[in-house]
């Protein structure tokens, strides 16, 4: 594990999720900005023993090293997300496999980049996406191929989260400090953030691929730089259109990613914090429920991000599960859930398209256009 500190949000959540899949276990890793950060896991992490790096740049010079049969089987790197790229490159270069976080990358030429090495060097990748692991969620993509709700006219995702509604990053929150610094988010803020989620749920559900969007937005917390809110607004292949809803400080919201799907029969609507329900909403009023086991969902921290459930941890020990199975031979690739190098390329696409329908132009620069087509460039 690259990055996951004692004081990281998502380290633990993918430790749990490590320990659930049952066919891999955390062996060793570097798991913080500076070299006091990543020894204080040795006891924690339960590596006592085991060699712990300063940095990761020590990590991957020492794999490089070791004979193959010795290293690990792959990386994982919950980190911020401007070091997705730099850390995804050295393992690609050290020639280990990688199990990303979202977004992929957080420009387009540093998506291309990464596909370009990844395929060069012939190194598996594959980004942490836990969505497909929703049982609920997949049954909403059969019931759309099964004309359930008639002709689809309009989808809506949200993720609106609250938690950043105060100015969590001036009361020492390192959380909502590297979330609203454009070196370690990027320039987009809360669209790197959420809108890869969103746009990752629309489209692994519908089979709609987003063509043009057009976006407004802005950070509402008086002294940040970056936008913390953003309205989407989206076209499709299909011609279907759509509107993600994305924020981090709409207050008192902590339900998560909402996905709604409108058409001629009925509305097709399922929750994160419920990903054990899909609820099919009839013109009158009537509701008819699909439900199964899947454990309780849970809603986001008061001062923390969404995510960590019961749900979310078994579906992303799944990720962990299906991603080891395939690197030992065991299961094909298209067997593997999560997100691909070509869907990661997309996603950045889709992101950076947002991102630039969002942001003022520079001085100089000619007037962005309203709707901007999402183009990314063949790898």
């Amino acid at each position: 594990m690259i990055g996951g500190g004692l004081d990281s949000f998502m380290g633990p959540i993918h430790l749990k999720a490590i320990e659930k899949a049952g066919n891999v276990r955390l062996a060793t890793g570097a798991f913080g900005s500076v070299r006091q950060t990543s020894f204080a896991c040795q006891e924690p992490y339960g590596l006592a023993g085991q060699k712990i790096y300063g940095t990761y740049r020590e990590f991957f010079r020492a794999q490089a090293r070791l004979p193959k049969e010795e290293r690990v089987l792959f990386v994982t790197a919950p980190v911020p997300n401007t070091m997705h790229y730099p850390v995804a490159m050295a393992a690609i270069d050290a020639g280990i496999p990688v199990l990303g976080e979202k977004p992929f990358t957080c420009n387009i030429d540093e998506a291309a980049n990464l596909v370009r090495r990844a395929k060069a060097m012939g190194v598996p990748y594959r980004i942490a996406m836990a969505y497909p692991g929703y049982s609920m969620l997949m049954r909403a993509r059969d019931l759309l191929r099964e004309a359930r709700i008639g002709i689809v006219r309009r989808v809506l995702v949200s993720m609106q989260l609250g938690w950043m509604a105060p100015r969590l990053e001036n009361r020492g929150s390192r959380q909502a400090l590297w979330r609203t610094d454009a070196r370690r988010n990027g320039a987009g803020g809360v669209v790197n953030t959420l809108a890869c989620n969103c746009q990752f749920v629309m489209e692994l559900v519908t089979g709609f691929r987003i063509t043009e969007v057009c976006a407004g937005g802005h950070p509402c917390v008086p002294g940040r730089l970056i936008p913390d809110d953003a309205v989407v607004m989206m076209r499709t292949d299909k011609g279907i259109p759509g509107v993600f809803l994305i924020s981090q400080v709409a207050t008192g919201h902590r339900e998560g990613l909402v996905l709604e799907i409108w058409g001629d029969r009925g509305t097709l609507r399922w929750c994160e914090s419920e990903p054990g329900r899909l609820v099919v909403l009839e013109h009158g009023g009537q509701e008819q429920v699909y439900s199964d086991d899947t454990p309780p969902g849970a809603l986001g921290g008061v001062d923390t991000p969404f995510g960590g459930s019961a749900a979310h941890v078994d579906a992303l020990a799944r990720v962990y599960r299906e991603y080891a199975d395939f690197l030992q031979g065991v299961a094909a690739p298209e067997r593997v859930t999560g997100m691909t190098l070509e869907e990661g390329l997309h996603s950045v696409a889709v992101c950076e398209a947002i991102t630039k329908s969002l942001l003022p132009p520079r001085e100089g620069d000619a007037p962005v256009p309203k709707w901007v087509p999402v183009a990314a460039p063949k790898v």
